[in-house]
């Protein structure tokens, strides 16, 4: 496979985002910050993708070595000096300078350098799956901090509307209209949203701290996020999300593996054909003033036999990527398909809640405040008319931050970018 071919597709398909968000496209880092600027920040900062440079340095290392021939090497060689007698010093010496390298055979060169490349390859995939996982988390955090910042707006709302019922029932004491247990109900819930917006108010700081961790940044630099949780994905099938699933990286990822494996025992096997060393040089002999060539040939014996325990490990590491391989794609499978049904209810809540349950509540706190005012109703059905309000609204909240996680997750196991997933904007 081309190694080459599948570093822009790193550079061009890494932003993965989730379709749903609304993008503001400003750049100024004093406007709401993006998922888009948060996907680029991270990129550019976060460690685990960083590592990958060396890494690819290290098997591009490899490769250079194992492409090259068996070494040269010069040999000398002293006989019959020093001795006694005869060969007492250098009259009876023989000089041999020699020549020698290795032959092989098997075609090891191509199968290390196909090894190398498997294993680039297989690194090279692991980095692209490794950024769709990396920003598959950043988009749920940004999803989550996006809730948080709902929460808070929510809890204002819920604090101004305990104010104004707190006002109203102290009007309607000083009138003589109703008692004064009413106040102070009216004052404990007025006082319990206070707790409730600061609470709010710090989980919205955690969430804007993890989120910035990504980019080595503090969360007190951000303001805002941009995005709206009321735009949510189309409903989405699963047989369709699991094909998608198979032409995606992570499924490239898992036959690279597997590539690397087959590229592993091929070399196993190109070992047990035995290499032949020789080698060829010119000796002298000293005494009778002559040279001569000598040459020589050896050859391992049982080289195949003794190689077996190579190739049967190889083998075995084979199945056991491949059993790996197998049990990913059954957990795949799981993902999607509690994904995409977790997320086709959610969005069907978030609609029924926002077209058939909110206006009724809407109506129902009016009526009572109404009633109140006139008597009607008294202090806790107004209460309660309200609460169930706040509560709903909280719960659609809720969904639609549910349904934007599981569409990110899907978004991250099938690899492909937000534009090219369908999305509709549920009636508020």
């Amino acid at each position: 496979m081309n190694n080459t071919r599948r570093h822009p597709r790193v550079c061009s398909r890494q932003v993965v985002v989730i379709c749903s968000l609304v993008l503001c496209s400003t750049q100024s880092l004093s406007e709401p910050l993006t998922l888009k600027q948060a996907t680029q920040l991270t990129l550019q900062q976060h460690p685990q993708l960083q590592k990958f440079i060396p890494l690819v340095r290290a098997l591009e290392g490899e490769k250079e070595q194992a492409s090259l021939s068996p070494v040269y090497e010069i040999g000398i060689q002293a006989e019959n000096l020093m001795g006694s007698g005869n060969t007492a010093g250098f009259s009876e010496s023989e000089l041999t300078v020699s020549l020698s390298s290795v032959y092989e055979l098997g075609d090891k060169l191509d199968a290390r350098v196909a090894l190398a490349d498997a294993k680039l390859s297989l690194l090279q995939s692991e980095q692209y799956v490794q950024s769709l996982s990396l920003l598959g988390d950043l988009t749920e955090q940004y999803v989550r901090t996006l809730a948080h910042q709902e929460r808070v707006k929510l809890a204002k709302l819920s604090l101004s509307l305990a104010q104004d019922a707190l006002e109203i029932v102290k009007d309607r004491v000083e009138a003589g209209a109703t008692n004064e247990a009413e106040l102070l109900r009216a004052n404990a819930t007025f006082n319990q949203a206070k707790l409730d917006s600061a609470s709010a108010e710090m989980l919205l700081v955690i969430a804007k701290q993890s989120l910035a961790l990504f980019w080595r940044e503090e969360g007190a630099n951000l303001d805002m996020i941009s995005g709206s949780l009321s735009s949510l994905p189309s409903s989405q099938q699963f047989r369709l999300l699991y094909q998608r699933f198979l032409a995606s990286p992570n499924m490239e990822r898992l036959s690279n593996a597997i590539d690397a494996k087959d590229a592993e025992l091929a070399l196993a096997h190109s070992n047990t054909s035995a290499d032949i060393s020789w080698s060829v040089g010119i000796k002298r002999l000293q005494d009778v003033q002559d040279t001569s060539i000598v040459a020589g040939v050896s050859l391992p014996l049982f080289a195949g036999k003794r190689n077996r325990g190579a190739e049967k490990a190889a083998t075995a590491r084979k199945m056991a990527t491949t059993l790996d391989r197998d049990s990913k794609l059954l957990e795949v499978k799981r993902l999607l398909f509690e994904a995409s049904h977790y997320l086709n209810f959610t969005v069907q809540a978030v609609s029924h809640l926002n077209k058939s349950i909110i206006p009724d509540l809407q109506q129902a706190m009016k009526l009572t405040l109404e009633g109140y005012e006139q008597g009607i109703y008294n202090y806790q059905e107004w209460l309660t008319s309200r609460e169930a309000l706040i509560r709903t609204q909280a719960r659609v909240i809720d969904l639609s931050e549910t349904a934007l996680i599981h569409q990110a997750l899907i978004e991250q196991w099938t690899g492909l970018p937000s534009h090219a997933l369908s999305s509709h904007r549920v009636p508020e």
